[in-house]
């Protein structure tokens, strides 16, 4: 009888512990869920930018936002950011399907990226890669993806791409192949 009662007391004492600290381990899952779950979110959005004169300098747009604090970034579904010129000119405009913004004012575009130039003077038009990071306020450009670059009368395979909108530099990391049209 006393090794029955003495068994028992033993199977109570560990489901009470088991019992005590299990609510802690549903705590941790619960925070974790709650730091994957946007802080706020936010449909057709736009958000413009003026310098100290009262200049648009950049603005972006998108059809959803959701922002993690906790993460420390903002996401975006099919953004479009537009750059100006110091003619307060939009001189190059960006899309793709995603966004992530991270606060160093770093934009990394997924999926579908396209840069376009808005001037009509411009050598390169287009450049075209499926990842593309932003670096603002320099408004460069760089990734290690295949790019294509075109412009009136060719277009430039290669990949990886490091460029500065404001200088309009553009270098190819590794060219693969130039084509230009013949048309006069």
């Amino acid at each position: 009888m006393r090794k029955l009662f003495t068994l028992l007391i033993i199977i109570l004492t560990g489901t009470a512990a088991y019992l005590w600290f299990e609510p802690a381990d549903n705590n941790n899952a619960l925070q974790t869920d709650q730091e994957l779950l946007p802080d706020y979110v936010a449909q057709n959005v736009t958000r413009r930018i003026f310098n100290s004169d009262g200049y648009l300098v950049d603005s972006i747009s998108a059809k959803r936002l959701e922002h993690f604090e906790l993460l420390g970034f903002t996401q975006f579904e099919k953004p479009v950011y537009t750059l100006y010129n110091e003619q307060h000119q939009p001189i190059w405009q960006g899309s793709s399907q995603y966004a992530v913004w991270f606060p160093q004012d770093k934009i990394i575009l997924e999926q579908q990226v396209k840069i376009d130039s808005l001037q009509h003077d411009e050598l390169i038009e287009h450049i075209e890669t499926e990842s593309l990071e932003m670096l603002f306020p320099d408004n460069r450009l760089q990734n290690n993806q295949p790019v294509l670059i075109s412009g009136k009368g060719f277009y430039i395979k290669g990949s990886g791409i490091k460029a500065d909108l404001t200088t309009k530099t553009f270098q190819l990391v590794q060219h693969e192949q130039t084509v230009y049209d013949n048309e006069d």
